[in-house]
């Protein structure tokens, strides 16, 4: 079959012995075949026939994406996360978005109790450094941390104030890891 052209799901590519399956095929009796609509390619490098959709398709989490992730618990060995968004996909989830991010993975310094670093509710910048059999994520990096917090007294946004955050409707002052850019992200944007 030509390259670039545009194929549905069963159409016949190629054969094993020509090339690989790749992203959007599978292999039948030998038979290289699409398992999407799409445009054929053949990746040279690999010798792989692949098929990239038509159309934007669900995202699927992969180890080294940045994501949004919601604090949904705290514990003293580890953090309990959703996932809300994949930095640079446009779609939403598809599949499983628990995480967590265990006390080694939140900063390069030593943490004793993870719950002192994030709260409830916060929404912190990660990289995926596993996807199975569980999701854990990673907040070490230099541009990841809390990009978002909320006051524990009152429920209102951390502002970011020299080296602390502060709330401004009731004084609390908070301790977070934080990202580089807290407080300068448009969360309604992504």
């Amino acid at each position: 079959m030509k390259k670039n052209n545009v194929v549905m799901p069963g159409d016949q590519l190629s054969t094993s012995e020509e090339l690989l399956p790749g992203d959007g095929t599978f292999e039948e009796n030998g038979i290289i075949r699409a398992s999407r609509m799409g445009t054929y390619h053949v990746d040279e490098k690999y010798k792989r026939a692949k098929v990239q959709p038509l159309t934007s398709i669900p995202v699927i989490l992969r180890k080294g994406d940045i994501v949004l992730a919601r604090i949904a618990v705290t514990k003293p060995s580890m953090i309990i996360t959703d996932i809300i968004h994949v930095i640079g996909k446009e779609r939403s989830i598809s599949g499983e978005t628990n995480s967590t991010i265990h006390a080694s993975e939140i900063s390069q310094s030593y943490i004793k109790d993870a719950s002192t670093e994030y709260k409830v509710g916060d929404i912190v910048r990660a990289q995926i450094i596993q996807v199975q059999p569980s999701i854990q994520l990673t907040t070490k990096g230099r541009e990841l941390g809390a990009i978002k917090a909320l006051c524990t007294k009152c429920r209102r946004p951390l502002v970011k104030h020299d080296n602390a955050l502060e709330c401004q409707n009731c004084g609390n002052k908070e301790r977070r890891t934080i990202a580089p850019d807290y407080g300068n992200v448009d969360i309604k944007a992504l």
